[in-house]
This record gives C-alpha cells, structure tokens and sequence, in this order.
C-alpha cells in the first residue's frame, strides 16, 4: 500500500481508526499518524525556515502577532543544526527573502521536472524571484521505489528523511537511548509543588507502567498534547 494512491487518499489505509468531534458536534477522522516518525512519515518534506521578521512583532490585519521569546539570531544555529540532520536538499540566493544562514545547505536542490523548470524561467522573466523549496527528499533513492511524488506518502526507506530516519535514527545511536513503540501516555504525574513533572504513565501491551525522567518534553502534537494536560491531575 505504500505507493498504492488509491489506498493511501480513498481507503485512508494508514489513517488512525479513531474519530474526533468539532466544536459543532460533528465527527471526523483526524490526520494524525500514530507510527514511529509521527506525521512526518506522511509529510511533504519541505523544510523551510521562518524568516527573520517572523520572530519579531508583527502588525497583521487581523491583529498583532506578539513577538517571540528570543531572536532569529538566537535561534539560528539550531536551524542549521536541524537542516544536516534533515539532510535538506537547497538552494541559497534565490530567494530575497532568506535570511542569514551560518552553514549553506549540505546537498544542492531537488532538480526541477520540465513543466517547472518552463514555469521557473517564465516568471524569472517577469522579473520574479522563483526559488526552490528546501527538502529533506534523497530523490533518486525515493525513486527508485516508486515513480510518485511523496507528499502524504509514507516513508518507509531512506528517500525522505523524517524524523525517524533523521534525528530519531542519530539518537539511536547512542547506547543510552532507547525507544518505545506501542505506548499510549495515559497522563503526566506533577510533582508536590505543580513546577515539573514527576512521572509519565502510559499504557504499553495492556499494562500500565510508569517512568519518571529526569526531563518530560511533552511533544505529541496541538490536539494530544492538549488532550494529555487535560487529563493530567495537578496538586494545585
């Protein structure tokens, strides 16, 4: 099924088998992936960054957007940490908009197919600034899988690095990390004073286990990540 079109957006093949409700009462099947790499098995591979005004406030027409807690500068370096792990495929200069970046990309851009490279140079005769995205696609390796594109396409090589195939695979690298699959976080345990949490406990082949790290980063997505808090106690 994995390069199957008619599995993956009619079947809903590798969709969760769950249903959420809208604010309305209405159903629906959301888009999230429960599989090691989380939704970036399935996602499009563009890894673009912010721009520099971005972290800063921002005057919108439907209010103001406050600024962030640090700079671009600030930030900076772990995008460029991000992009080698991401092995991400780029172009510098093309776009006026890009800003600084202290290590250029580490693989030239994913070449154009022909109807782009004609669209690519009508509008840099219009005096446009078309520019390539910036992706974590090893395309001759996806390729030779499949002759599909890879957006909403589960990875399951190494033609697009994800974040199992990219910054998980490296972790994994070291000895003292150690992963697991099929745990379903039931909900975090505060410590006495409510700063930090104490214990994660969650539900693993019908048993209920616990753990209690050093360090929690709650990180399983807007909707869960919410659902998670919400049914976690807290002593105050």
């Amino acid at each position: 099924h994995t390069r199957d079109t008619r599995a993956i957006f009619v079947d809903g093949h590798y969709r969760p088998k769950e249903m959420w409700r809208e604010a309305g009462g209405a159903a629906f099947n959301p888009g999230n992936y429960y599989y090691v790499g989380g939704n970036s098995k399935f996602y499009g591979a563009v890894l673009i960054r912010y721009r520099r005004e971005d972290f800063s406030e921002m005057e919108h027409y439907g209010g103001v957007s406050p600024a962030w807690p640090f700079s671009y500068e600030e930030f900076e370096p772990w995008y460029s940490r991000a992009e080698q792990l991401f092995r991400v495929r780029g172009a510098l200069g093309e776009d006026p908009t890009e800003p600084f970046h202290s290590i250029p990309y580490a693989f030239g851009p994913v070449p154009d197919e022909p109807p782009i490279a004609r669209a690519r140079a009508e509008l840099k005769g219009l005096g446009l600034h078309p520019a390539s995205l910036p992706l974590g696609v090893d395309i001759d390796a996806w390729l030779k899988d499949g002759k599909t594109g890879w957006d909403a396409f589960p990875n399951t090589g190494t033609g697009k690095v994800d974040a199992q195939t990219g910054p998980l695979a490296a972790a994994l690298a070291d000895r003292n990390i150690k992963l697991e699959t099929g745990a379903h976080v039931e909900h975090l345990e505060a410590s006495s004073d409510a700063r930090t949490i104490a214990a994660v406990h969650y539900r693993q082949n019908g048993a209920l286990k616990k753990v209690t790290p050093k360090l929690v980063i709650l990180s399983a997505g807007a909707v869960n990540s919410a659902v998670i808090l919400l049914r976690s106690p807290s002593p105050s």
